[in-house]
C-alpha cells in the first residue's frame, strides 16, 4: 500500500520566547493529530494533507496570531479549524478571553450583541438559531480572537454559527464600542 502525506506549515518566529513556545506547541499538536490520522490506511494511493497558515495583528502592547488549519484525511471535505494566540508584550504573558472578561465583566455580552448585529445582516447566515447559539455570551463562543488595529476581531469557525457550506466568519467589534472613553484596553 502506498501512502502519501503533504504537509505545509507557515508560522511566525518572534523575539519573545513565551510566544515562540506557544506557537511551537500548537504546531506540534496539529502535526501529531494529523499523523495519527494519516497512519491509518483508508484508501490506497491517497494523499493526506495538512496546511497551516497564519495572520498577525498588533494593537498597543498586544501581538495576536491567528492560525488557520486545514487537514484532509479522507471524507467529503477537508476539516478546518482556527486558533489564536494573544500575547501581552508589557506583561510578558499570553492572554485569553477569560483574562479579558476578568477585567471587563460585561465584555461577553457586548461581543455577543455586536456580533449578532453584524452577522444578522450576512446572507451566508442561513440558520438564525445556530447563529444565536454560537454567539451566546459564553467564553467558548469568543475564545478565538485577536487585537486588530480597529477592534477585537472574533473568529467563528465552520459549524459554530452556520453550516460548513457557509464557511467561517469573523467580526470586528470596535474598541470604541467595547470601551468608553474613560476606560483603557490595558
Amino acid at each position: 500500500m502506498f501512502m502519501n502525506n503533504g504537509i505545509q506549515i507557515i508560522y511566525p518566529r518572534t523575539k519573545y520566547a513565551v510566544v515562540n513556545q506557544e506557537i511551537f506547541s500548537l504546531i506540534q499538536k496539529q502535526i501529531y493529530t494529523f499523523m495519527n490520522f494519516a497512519k491509518e490506511p483508508i484508501q490506497e494511493n491517497f494523499t493526506y494533507t495538512l496546511d497551516i497558515s497564519h495572520d498577525e495583528y498588533s494593537y498597543q502592547d498586544y501581538l495576536s496570531f491567528v492560525f488557520y488549519v486545514s487537514s484532509y484525511t479522507g471524507g467529503a471535505h477537508p476539516m478546518h479549524s482556527i486558533f489564536s494566540l494573544v500575547y501581552d508584550v508589557s506583561e510578558n504573558k499570553m492572554i485569553t478571553m477569560a483574562d479579558l472578561v476578568r477585567e471587563k465583566e460585561d465584555l461577553l455580552s457586548i461581543l455577543s450583541f455586536e456580533s449578532r448585529k453584524v452577522l444578522a445582516r450576512n446572507p451566508n447566515i442561513v440558520d438564525s438559531a445556530m447563529m444565536m447559539e454560537g454567539t451566546a455570551p459564553l467564553l467558548k463562543n469568543f475564545s478565538i480572537f485577536a487585537f486588530a488595529p480597529t477592534g477585537i476581531m472574533i473568529f467563528f469557525p465552520e459549524y459554530n454559527i452556520a453550516p460548513y457550506s457557509s464557511g467561517a466568519f469573523k467580526v470586528v467589534v470596535p474598541y470604541s464600542t467595547i470601551y468608553n472613553k474613560k476606560e483603557n484596553v490595558n
